[in-house]
């Protein structure tokens, strides 16, 4: 069970340090009782017929951490929320997780007051903290109240219940739960700890919230070897750069977004995170020159990029960055690497047919960290899970990824972007990740994001716009790169140079941001700020 990685080693070493956040230090013994006292005060409320599953709406406090711990060892899913949601997307999820109990701490209390008159029914909802709040943070919501103080009783429970839900945008933009089970995540856990040596004195970083899955690994491969996970008061590189070295953070694991912006704050200065014994990035294309500005600002720290979507668990493939493979600028984005062990990867056509050893295809992805569907079937997240064999396969059940791959011989599997970025300009299709590599390629590896833009009145893509982050390229030389890498049909007619591009709620590069940001360009006839603008003619003249 996935909760046992936390309770073996409060078991083994009670008095050692498990969780520091809030300027404060946790032992093991002391998170443990106060999870026993939740999960305790769980089962008390809990009725015959109620989904096995509890919310949890809180900030990134002690209390969240234990009051996740206290909601698995009562036998419950946990689905967590995040307070920078907003109301109308945490009333959707809490109505489709169709949980019995939700867990709020203080600081979100008054945050129901906009979402629970948007839900028709609502869960019973109990002060996370054990301190009653005051009267005017609960004015919001009268029923609150402290969960009763029950007796303690061990539960045994199977690993194939659910441990966690996590919403991800499906195809329509709605959220969509991705149930996962203890047995998927103990696949995952047991496969990163025989990747990873287990260390005296390991001390985790948690950059992302936890409505996101890397939370799962920061947590629990974390407290499997017995460290102590360091959460910062905020997300922000520049802070947590000094965050890094004034507690010597001994593990990393973000997407390269967050270390991009680092690098263009000046923070990636060499040997400057000396601690680091192993550097994680996952999420988003990892381009050799950022790689190589981490390697030279972690110099003691291994270097892997991880690839996997939500309902594969965490990642489900590895790829060792090495100073070798970094030294052909030919290389400019990290591949995917090999995958995890018990994971089997694929790469098919449209008919689901495997490729010829080399050719692009999409990656299908099986084994026991695979979920075993969504909270809320429906026709399309089904498709995304097919039953077929393949010869020389153990697999019987692979899970589509969307994205297009090919495999090779000493780097493993290679990405190419995704199906859903694959668009149409003038009836030819163009992957824009494709056009990105190029750009980057030629430009040592600067961050950029390219849109299709302008649309016009049927939704089709007339031609593409590159946001670059990085003032000082030379435009005309990755313009003519572009047109001598790219049919003409793919080549940007506009290149956007902004000193940083803007990230989501979890880090990755906003392009509906982006998009939004050309519609109001359009609308009032004005450059954006602190940007140029030049279409490619007047950049050809």
């Amino acid at each position: 069970m996935l909760h046992t990685f936390f309770f073996d080693s409060a078991a083994n070493q009670p008095h050692s340090p498990a969780l520091w956040v809030d300027g404060r230090s946790y032992a093991y013994g002391e998170i443990e009782a106060r999870a026993r006292r939740i999960s305790s005060g769980l089962a008390s409320v809990e009725r015959p017929g109620d989904a096995r599953r509890c919310l949890l709406f809180a900030y990134r406090s002690a209390a969240a951490y234990w009051g996740l711990l206290g909601i698995l060892d009562a036998g419950l899913a946990y689905v967590p929320l995040s307070p920078k949601m907003p109301a109308a997307r945490i009333a959707a999820i809490i109505e489709q997780s169709g949980a019995s109990s939700m867990l709020v701490d203080r600081r979100c209390a008054g945050m129901l007051e906009e979402v629970l008159p948007l839900l028709e029914e609502h869960p019973r909802i109990f002060l996370l903290d054990e301190e009653v709040a005051d009267s005017g943070q609960l004015s919001a919501a009268t029923r609150l109240q402290p969960l009763p103080r029950g007796s303690y009783k061990r539960r045994r429970g199977t690993p194939h219940e659910v441990a966690y839900v996590l919403f991800t945008s499906g195809s329509t933009g709605d959220p969509k739960g991705v149930p996962i089970t203890h047995a998927n995540a103990d696949a995952y856990i047991k496969g990163q700890l025989q990747l990873q040596e287990k260390e005296s004195n390991t001390r985790y970083i948690q950059l992302c919230e936890l409505v996101f899955d890397p939370s799962v690994h920061d947590m629990f491969v974390c407290w499997a070897i017995g460290g102590c996970l360091y959460v910062p008061h905020t997300v922000d590189p520049l802070f947590n750069a000094d965050f890094v070295r004034h507690h010597e953070i001994t593990h990393w694991n973000s997407v390269p977004s967050v270390a991009a912006f680092m690098q263009q704050m000046r923070k990636l200065a060499p040997g400057a995170f000396p601690s680091l014994r192993v550097s994680m990035f996952g999420g988003e294309p990892l381009t050799r020159s950022l790689a190589m500005a981490w390697m030279r600002a972690a110099p003691n720290s291994r270097l892997l990029h991880m690839y996997g979507p939500t309902e594969a668990t965490i990642a489900c493939t590895c790829f060792e960055v090495r100073t070798g493979f970094l030294e052909d600028a030919r290389n400019s984005v990290m591949p995917l690497g090999r995958a995890l062990p018990g994971v089997e990867l694929m790469v098919v056509d449209a008919e689901l047919e495997p490729v010829a050893f080399g050719e692009r295809g999409e990656l299908l992805v099986a084994g026991p960290q695979i979920a075993d569907g969504y909270l809320v079937p429906d026709a399309a997240g089904s498709s995304r899970f097919v039953e077929k064999v393949y010869p020389g396969r153990r697999a019987l059940r692979w899970y589509r990824t969307g994205d297009v791959a090919h495999t090779t011989a000493d780097h493993g599997i290679v990405l190419h972007g995704r199906l859903d970025m694959q668009i149409k300009i003038r009836g030819n299709r163009v992957e824009m990740q494709e056009v990105e590599r190029v750009i980057q390629a030629c430009s040592n590896g600067t961050q950029c994001a390219v849109i299709p833009w302008p649309v016009d009145e049927a939704g089709r893509a007339t031609g593409l716009v590159a946001f670059v982050a990085n003032a000082t390229i030379e435009p005309g030389r990755v313009l003519q790169a572009c047109r001598q890498r790219l049919p003409p049909y793919a080549v940007p007619a506009s290149f956007v140079i902004v000193d940083s591009l803007p990230l989501n709620v979890n880090g990755k590069v906003d392009r509906r941001a982006l998009a939004r940001q050309c519609v109001n360009d359009t609308n009032t006839d004005r450059t954006v700020d602190r940007s140029v603008m030049r279409t490619a003619e007047q950049l050809h003249e």
